[in-house]
């Protein structure tokens, strides 16, 4: 028996691809979990999704803020100066002297004159304040506020996802790992059961036939343990890939499928439901995008409504024909004004823009009640796992003692030859059956308590 241990531990460190010299990372849960969480990418994308809304409050602020801006300006007229055309007044006004003055008669009834230098140089600083803008600057910091909570929300559900994940894929690999225990002691007992019907056959004890069956039944086995290894090693490959690491990385799961008892079987449906709204992240998740999208109308709506600016501006003004300037050439000018902006006519955008505005928020109020109704199936599905895993856990206990006492009187019998090579196979085969099933058993109740959690917005941490 220490023998076949020591094989079975050398061909789970060749499924694992641990060779010498190079050390495997030992995992136990938490620290499954922990790394998931510091590792895993889409849980960080989440995360730097919510970053990113907690940037855009303050870009919604700056709507509201005042602007200022300075500007530099040089504009130099290449050639001529353009010249402007306009009627000769005086022509008009000395025409009842043309008797006296006939020159007057000659005179263009129309001048032509260029105005300013060849370069101009201006400079100074300008400001720019919003004083009514429909109800957008307001409505743009509360959506930015809303948008913050989604995203901290989704980055909670997708963390408690990623909790329930990994612990599956953690208790995946104790299970495999487990199955491969008992594949391996089933074959144990199938070897030991051969050698012994051998000595009874050489010794005419026991029939040629007893001895192929005793062969068979070993044969059957080899495969069956292979397939284990194999299980086991590819929960190995999934237990990397949910934590992010590569596919060099060695680990080496740390802890024991076992039984711990729960609270969760003394809530009724109703009351595990009510959890769930209140403290799924989803529900808050939805309830902030159903803010958003109220928001977005106002936004959409405030396109219809008049903008209402304050500007001043402080700058210098020079003009020479030369770029010598000179703080002598500048003249200073200090202006301000409201400027009113009144929306009349762009193409229907603002109306199509208010008609997607609305659609969107009827489209995320109707997704809420889809929601509430797809939580409510999840909590009652959780829960009937949950219960489910307890009675199969407890009915494989129960088995794995009554098949254990059978195979040892099915043995004792044989012996004394008051039973038959088939009572023995039966009994080592339902002893294995049971322990598969008690290994089984205890897996779907541990992944039912976290799966219980999640579904009721509970699920925080190692349980």
């Amino acid at each position: 028996m220490r023998s076949r241990i020591y094989f079975v531990l050398i061909c789970i460190m060749i499924c694992t691809g641990i060779a010498f010299g190079q050390e495997p990372i030992n995992l136990t849960l938490d620290t499954s979990i922990k790394m998931a969480l510091e590792k895993n990418p889409e849980v960080q994308i989440a995360h730097m999704e919510w970053a990113k809304a907690k940037a855009g409050i303050g870009e919604a602020w700056s709507a509201l803020m005042p602007v200022v801006d300075g500007n530099v300006s040089l504009q130099h007229a290449w050639g001529e100066i353009q010249k402007q055309v306009f009627p000769n007044f005086l022509k008009d006004a000395l025409l009842p002297l043309a008797s006296v003055i006939p020159e007057v008669n000659d005179m263009p009834d129309f001048l032509k004159m260029s105005f300013g230098v060849e370069n101009t140089f201006r400079y100074g600083l300008t400001l720019t304040q919003p004083l009514f803008l429909g109800g957008a600057g307001i409505a743009g910091v509360q959506l930015a506020n809303a948008a913050t909570k989604a995203s901290m929300y989704e980055y909670e559900a997708k963390r408690q996802s990623l909790i329930h994940k990994t612990a599956g894929a953690f208790y995946g690999c104790l299970l495999a790992q487990r199955l491969v225990e008992v594949q391996s002691e089933a074959l144990a007992q199938a070897e030991a059961n051969l050698n012994n019907v051998i000595i009874k056959y050489d010794a005419g004890i026991a029939s040629g036939f007893d001895k192929m069956r005793a062969q068979v039944e070993v044969a059957n086995l080899k495969p069956e343990f292979i397939v284990s290894q194999n299980n086991y090693n590819s929960a190995i490959t999934g237990l990397r890939m949910v934590l992010g690491l590569p596919t060099t990385q060695l680990i080496k799961v740390v802890g024991q499928l076992e039984y711990q008892p729960d609270s969760y079987n003394e809530f009724n449906l109703s009351v595990l439901q009510e959890k769930a709204m209140a403290q799924r992240p989803e529900m808050a998740m939805v309830q902030a995008q159903i803010r958003m999208a109220s928001k977005g109308v106002t936004i959409a709506k405030s396109a219809f409504m008049p903008k209402l600016f304050f500007q001043t501006e402080y700058s210098y003004l020079g003009m020479r024909n030369d770029f010598n300037f000179e703080q002598n050439d500048m003249s200073r000018g200090f202006t301000s004004a409201l400027s009113l902006q009144v929306p009349l006519f762009n193409g229907f955008k603002n109306a199509k823009q208010y008609q997607k505005a609305r659609l969107d928020s009827r489209i995320v109020k109707d997704s809420r009640r889809q929601m509430e109704n797809g939580i409510n199936a999840e909590v009652e599905i959780a829960l009937n796992k949950f219960n489910e895993s307890v009675e199969k856990y407890n009915a494989a206990n129960e088995s794995i003692d009554l098949a254990k006492e059978a195979l040892r009187l099915a043995n004792l019998l044989y012996e004394e030859g008051a039973s038959t090579q088939l009572d023995v196979l039966s009994s080592q085969l339902a002893l294995t059956r049971a322990r598969l099933n008690y290994a089984s058993a205890l897996f779907d109740y541990q992944i039912a308590r976290y799966e219980i959690r999640r579904v009721t917005g509970e699920l925080k941490g190692v349980l």
